[in-house]
């Protein structure tokens, strides 16, 4: 009897680190170069091969700044290292800062998919909503459920600084992976924990307990005793208004902009107005990536089976200072020399009715996929 041979696995080539560098650079160029420049362009531009650079590393969370592409690729190293090592039992604990609306769970669900090869699922809770220790009930359930069926929990508590009276609470769980909640002793045991935070002090303490000299004992002590318990090491999302030297995280929101378009409208869009990316890049936005969510979500829907987002079908409530002060929208653009400015800027963007092309042929797409870092 024949014996069946398994399936040859396809060897994926993996690019040097330096060649990886040169083709992030050169994407942040094409789109700086079509989007960021001054000049109205006169002629189709094509920055798929660039957009689909952003969307290698975590699919649909797209970065094209090389240091945060290096700080992410390590904490998934950290996570992968530490579910293969059967000697660990205690959780690894991370910490990540962030400013509100930078898009912190979509960054950890993407994380989690990306390590699902380590049967890795992201858990999300909101410690602002937390009213007494029996809200984790749900979430720390949910965990056990996950270990049950054998996955690698990834338990991201967001805000976890909105009230420092939580930080005791927390501090078990970081380090034995168990909490007492009422009559109920939850062991977890072996999960990811990130712990995300935007306030000041966080930074500051960090600094401070660095330092390596007598911390006073202030209500800075159990914040101090929470960050020794990082195993994990620390992550920090750039706000997207971040430029220095060569790094200009508003090159991310050009991305960004793509990437929510796409998810709204199921991956049809194949071009998008030159003046809705140039719009974004130089508007400031409240919230970050949830500001841009909206401005996306307020656009009219596409025609049928169209791909092409029409700048005149946008809709976009841009057309007078009253218009925009009447809107949604109103909350989350804004500029320091008011509302005028920005419809001045939205009316200059307007001048160009050129398309971008951001949707790669299907035939390329291949390349992306198959020579993508692991």
């Amino acid at each position: 009897m024949e014996m069946e041979t398994p399936e040859k696995k396809k060897v994926i080539p993996r690019k040097n680190k330096k060649g990886m560098e040169d083709r992030y650079k050169k994407a942040r160029q094409d789109i700086a170069h079509a989007i960021l420049e001054e000049a109205l362009p006169s002629e189709m531009i094509d920055i798929s091969n660039s957009y689909q650079q952003s969307r290698i590393l975590l699919g649909n969370y797209v970065t094209l700044d090389w240091q945060h592409r290096q700080d992410i690729l390590r904490i998934i190293n950290q996570i992968k290292q530490y579910a293969e090592d059967d000697t660990r039992r205690r959780p690894l604990n991370i910490i990540m800062q962030a400013e509100p609306g930078s898009g912190k769970s979509h960054m950890v669900d993407c994380l989690a998919q990306k390590i699902d090869t380590r049967h890795a699922t992201a858990v999300n809770f909101n410690m602002a909503s937390l009213q007494s220790i029996d809200d984790l009930n749900q979430p720390l359930d949910a965990v056990r459920n996950l270990k049950v069926v054998d996955r690698l929990p990834i338990l991201f508590l967001d805000e976890f600084d909105s009230n420092p009276d939580n930080f005791s609470m927390l501090l078990p769980l970081m380090w034995d992976g168990e909490l007492q909640i009422s009559h109920r002793n939850l062991m977890l045991g072996k999960l990811v924990i990130i712990l995300a935070g935007s306030g000041k002090n966080i930074e500051q303490v960090m600094r401070s307990a660095k330092a390596m000299q007598t911390i006073p004992d202030t209500k800075e002590t159990k914040l101090v005793d929470l960050l020794s318990r990082i195993n994990g090491g620390e992550l920090e999302i750039p706000g997207l208004e971040t430029v220095s030297g060569e790094r200009d995280r508003r090159i991310d929101k050009v991305c960004l902009t793509i990437a929510l378009l796409q998810n709204r409208f199921s991956d049809k869009i194949e071009t998008i107005p030159w003046a809705l990316l140039r719009f974004v890049v130089m508007s400031k936005f409240r919230y970050g990536v949830r500001s841009i969510a909206h401005l996306v979500d307020i656009i009219s829907p596409l025609n049928g089976g169209a791909s092409s987002l029409q700048l005149a079908d946008l809709n976009i409530p841009l057309q007078s200072v009253s218009v925009l002060r009447d809107s949604s929208l109103a909350y989350h653009v804004f500029s320091e020399d008011g509302p005028a400015a920005i419809i001045e800027l939205w009316n200059e963007c307007c001048k160009s009715d050129i398309a971008v092309r951001v949707k790669k042929h299907t035939d390329e797409e291949d390349y992306f996929t198959e020579n993508g870092e692991s």
